[in-house]
């Protein structure tokens, strides 16, 4: 189904207004959180920064930018992941979130094994990069 609404948003016939991407992963370091909506708008808040010291940006981003992120999880299959990793020690949770309208399809990793899933990271470097290039480099998350 995930595949359907990623198609959907990539190819324009469905609701930009009602699609969205959210990433989060977090681990002894600090927290990074990343929500990009389908008509451009995002929210980013990292405690992954110099000094750890809590950064939000808000904004707009091009839409091709968003369109990007989705056919990055397309291609990778992102539904194809989480689900076959296994935690180490106090190992937290990384995911990924495609919502459309009333739906929301979640793919979720140990943080640990994040950069291992390949579907999984395809995606969270795709997304990464984003972050950095808004940020200006300030938050310094790799997603590991």
């Amino acid at each position: 189904m995930v595949e359907h609404v990623l198609k959907g948003y990539v190819d324009g016939w469905s609701d930009p207004s009602a699609f969205a991407m959210r990433y989060r992963i977090g681990h002894s370091s600090g927290t990074t959180e990343a929500r990009f909506a389908g008509t451009g708008e995002y929210r980013l808040s990292s405690t992954m920064t110099a000094g750890h010291r809590p950064l939000v940006f808000t904004g707009r981003v091009a839409v091709r930018d968003v369109r990007e992120l989705a056919l990055t999880a397309l291609r990778a299959g992102l539904w194809r992941a989480g689900g076959d990793t296994t935690p180490g020690g106090v190992d937290a949770e990384a995911l990924i979130q495609v919502t459309a309208g009333p739906e929301t399809f979640t793919v979720t990793v140990w943080t640990g094994d994040a950069a291992l899933v390949r579907p999984f990271d395809a995606v969270q470097q795709r997304i990464l990069r984003l972050v950095h290039r808004l940020t200006a480099g300030a938050v310094l998350e790799v997603g590991k």
